[in-house]
This record gives structure tokens, C-alpha cells and sequence, in this order.
């Protein structure tokens, strides 16, 4: 009898478990949807009162030094307006994807999964092999294909950056979104991000997380440099402007 007892006990909390996992799977299913998961750029709407608007308004995000910029587009192409060089810096190219549980503990079952935000990053050479001198000057740099890295707020400094998962869980790592029109770039609920001028010159404007809504007074920004607010909005990557994506667990 007691056995009987116990074993009735027990069933409303297997079935209870049983259903969390079923409405976790669900939770799970919808975050990886086609999508969350479509490729986009990011572009900048800007409409603020300033005489630097100009060097902010329809700048397209691109990725360099572990950081997230804006840089003039290129009419042309919609995509980074080559350098001085000739050289054009690596365009923001992502999407969303749920954050790894194993970095976000002591969440309840069912939860919505924490969408986090990757993209691209920019190539390195790969190691060159055993060439002679001669041929290493005359043969093209290679590159390694595309990875993937996370995009997050420092919890500091409250900068944009990328950097691999282990790097990343340190820092506010999400949950992004899109806003209701699904164009806007949203993080913690909010439309929160600006631009900030850390050099003169209109390409040297960051992107910044404000969380409380003061252009980063709060932080110590907003005395020593130009903060403007904008917004980031998805622009799909049309399959033909599209480069295969290499999934590296970094």
C-alpha cells in the first residue's frame, strides 16, 4: 500500500515534467525559426538635430577591432564604402540565435530561450605553408572562411562588441529582438542604441548600449564625447549578396 502510495505521488510530477518539456521544446522550435534565423545588415536611421547627423544617417554597422561602427556606404553597392586603401571594412552579417543554456543557469523549465545576436566576423589570413619567398610575394593572401561570433553590450562600458561565447557570456549578451515591425534592432526590450564619436573625422562613430535612456551620462560618455541616438535596422541579405556562413563553436 505504501509502494501504491508513493507511486501515485509521484505521477502528477512525471506528467508536470513531461509537459515543461514538451512547452520548452515548443519555446525552443519557435527561437530557431527561418526567420530569426535570416541573414541581415544593419543600417542607421538617424532624424536627431545635429550638424553630425549627416555623418550617421544611412551608415551601414561593420565589425573591426572587437568592436561595432557605422561607416559610409557605398551608393552602389549598399555595402562599406571602400577606404583610403581600398579596402572596405567587414559589414555586420548575422542573425539570431539562441544563447547555450549551459551559460544561463538557474532558469526554470519551460523558459523562453534568451535570443543572443551573431554575425560574421571579419577574415584572418590563414598561416601560410612551407612557399619559397619568391612565390609567397607573387601568390595571393588566403583567408580562412567565415565564423561566427557573439555580439554583446560591455557591462562597463556598455560598447558593442563581438568576441567568442566565452568572452561574451561575461557581458550583456541579450536578449535582442526586432521591434514590431520587425526592422529596428532591440536589446533588453528596448530600442536602446546610439553612436558615439570616439575620433573626429565621420568614421570613427561606435555603437553603444543605453540602458537608461541618458545617452550614457551615467557611464561618464555623454561629458567627453558626441553621443547621438539612432536606430539599427535589419536589411535582409539577399541570397545572391550572401556568403555561406561557417558555424564555429568558438
Amino acid at each position: 500500500m505504501v509502494f501504491d502510495l508513493l507511486t501515485l505521488t509521484a505521477v502528477p510530477t512525471a506528467v508536470g515534467a513531461s509537459e515543461a518539456v514538451h512547452q520548452q521544446r515548443i519555446l525552443d522550435k519557435e527561437a530557431v525559426s527561418e526567420e530569426r534565423k535570416a541573414e541581415f545588415r544593419l543600417h542607421v536611421f538617424c532624424d536627431v538635430q545635429s550638424r553630425k547627423r549627416d555623418e550617421v544617417h544611412d551608415s551601414i554597422v561593420i565589425l573591426r577591432d572587437s568592436k561595432l561602427y557605422i561607416w559610409p556606404k557605398d551608393p552602389d553597392t549598399g555595402l562599406p564604402k571602400a577606404d583610403d586603401d581600398g579596402e572596405a571594412p567587414h559589414p555586420f552579417t548575422g542573425f539570431y540565435h539562441p544563447y547555450p543554456d549551459a551559460d544561463l543557469p538557474h532558469r526554470p523549465i519551460p523558459a523562453v530561450p534568451v535570443l543572443g545576436l551573431v554575425s560574421t566576423i571579419p577574415p584572418t589570413p590563414a598561416k601560410s605553408s612551407s612557399l619559397s619567398e619568391k612565390s609567397k610575394s607573387t601568390s595571393k593572401s588566403k583567408t580562412t572562411k567565415p565564423k561566427l561570433h557573439w555580439i554583446y553590450a560591455d557591462k562597463s562600458t556598455r560598447e558593442l562588441k563581438y568576441g567568442p561565447r566565452a568572452v561574451a557570456c561575461e557581458h550583456i549578451i541579450g536578449p535582442w529582438d526586432w521591434t514590431e515591425d520587425e526592422e529596428g534592432l532591440v536589446l533588453d526590450g528596448e530600442e536602446s542604441l546610439v553612436v558615439v564619436e570616439e575620433e573626429k573625422g565621420g568614421k570613427g562613430w561606435a555603437v553603444y548600449w543605453d540602458r537608461d535612456d541618458d545617452r550614457l551620462k551615467d557611464v561618464g560618455v555623454l561629458e567627453q564625447k558626441r553621443v547621438l541616438r539612432c536606430s539599427l535596422e535589419r536589411r535582409l541579405v539577399v541570397e545572391e549578396d550572401s556568403d555561406k556562413i561557417h558555424v564555429e563553436e568558438t
